[in-house]
């Protein structure tokens, strides 16, 4: 990295505000009050920066200048100060170098749970187990995490590196106490599945209800609380062959999200077709283009594909005909069909010569389309009907972001 890159800034004092407030945050107590992170290493900065965490502070020894995460921090416009060795090793309160060491702000906790599937972590202690826990629930795309005390602490350094940085990507609420956290969950609808290895239903065969899961695992030496037991709506065991009486919590963990949720998915699955995204769309375009049909029917004989057929040879003066195809979602002798009664009244052409064929609008094209526009405002107008500007600008960037996600996904999987 060039020398103009940086800023040149160069901190030579422990007794700098910036290096005092980092080396509080090597302990859980000085995370809590200050409510941020101390992370070490270019590996949990890239973590963070993936996640799109807010890193305030970047400190970095002569060592790490030619770092890539370096680079990105700095192009992030992250604050970036140089230190010596011995203040690196004082922040990070180790005898051996850590180049490159950062300040991370520590997301607020949620009001509530948002997704379909929480895990309650009752009293879970080692770090690793937790970083574990973390990246599992991640790699099944749950990112609720609930706690029974008030005290856990997610960004200690082994927690950080066991989730693979998956840390910066979970929304965590506290609780003083496991029934405080049941209750709530209860009252927003969650049933309840604790784990214990004396349960007496099978986790494969225990009773769900067609409800959002609340999965409780418990304590590396005492598992899950009574208070949680007495109150738990299912109380489920892993089924285990030979003299192993329990599993690690991490690895318990990660056999129970992957059966529950699939179960979840199969008791709820009317639920979640009735509430899936493409299902809504297509329902609300079909629905579009029936309202839109309804108003050209009292001045005109085409169809609302054929006026939009049209506003895109408008916008566009030709098209492929395959494209055509896509975009009205029409093919062979439905496609015909569409263009039929265009091409008959002189709407549109092909373009002689054009390889792959191609159609144009022609001027009688634009003519109808221009006598029609205010059909097609007054539809519109109705869709919309009750939107302000504000929410119609919104409505209008939310389906190009859609769009545009569409559009990755694809290129993604070409």
């Amino acid at each position: 990295m060039s020398k103009q890159a940086l800023s040149g800034e160069q901190i030579t004092s422990i007794k700098d505000p910036r290096v005092v407030e980092a080396r509080e945050l090597a302990t859980a107590a000085g995370r809590a009050r200050r409510g941020k992170a101390l992370l070490e290493g270019a590996e949990s900065l890239g973590w963070a920066l993936d996640a799109g965490a807010t890193i305030e502070q970047v400190f970095y020894h002569a060592a790490a200048r030619e770092d890539p995460v370096l680079a990105r921090l700095v192009a992030a416009g992250v604050p970036c100060a140089a230190v010596s060795e011995g203040i690196a090793k004082k922040i990070s309160d180790t005898a051996y170098l850590v180049p490159l060491l950062g300040v991370v702000a520590l997301p607020p906790e949620p009001a509530a749970p948002a997704g379909d599937f929480v895990l309650v972590l009752d009293h879970v202690q080692d770090h690793g187990n937790l970083g574990t826990i973390v990246r599992t629930a991640g790699a099944f795309g749950i990112r609720d995490l609930v706690a029974t005390h008030l005290d856990l602490d997610l960004y200690f350094k082994k927690t950080v590196a066991a989730s693979r940085g998956k840390v910066f990507d979970v929304r965590l609420r506290r609780f003083p106490a496991g029934g405080a956290a049941v209750r709530d969950l209860q009252a927003r609808g969650y049933q309840i599945v604790a784990t214990s290895p004396h349960a007496r239903d099978i986790q494969a065969l225990a009773p769900l209800q067609r409800k959002p899961v609340a999965l409780v695992v418990g304590n590396e030496t005492a598992g899950v609380g009574d208070d949680i037991l007495a109150l738990a709506d299912v109380v489920v065991q892993i089924p285990m062959s030979g003299p192993v009486e329990s599993l690690n919590v991490g690895v318990a963990t990660g056999i129970s999200v992957y059966e529950l949720k699939v179960r979840m998915v199969l008791a709820m699955l009317v639920n979640y077709i009735r509430a899936n995204l493409g299902r809504e769309v297509n329902v609300t375009g079909k629905l579009i283009q029936q309202a839109f049909d309804a108003q050209l029917r009292r001045v005109s004989d085409l169809n609302s594909t054929q006026v939009i057929l049209l506003m895109m040879l408008a916008c566009d003066e030709s098209i492929p005909e395959a494209q055509a195809a896509r975009d009205t979602a029409t093919s062979g002798a439905d496609l015909a069909a569409l263009l039929a009664p265009l091409f008959a009244r002189g709407l549109i052409a092909r373009l002689p010569d054009a390889t792959p064929p191609a159609i144009r609008i022609t001027e009688a094209g634009e003519r109808t389309l221009a006598q029609l526009w205010s059909v097609v405002e007054r539809a519109d107008a109705a869709i919309v009907a009750g939107f302000s500007d504000a929410e119609k600008a919104q409505l209008h960037a939310f389906l190009q972001r859609i769009q545009a996600n569409c559009a990755h996904v694809m290129a993604g999987s070409a």
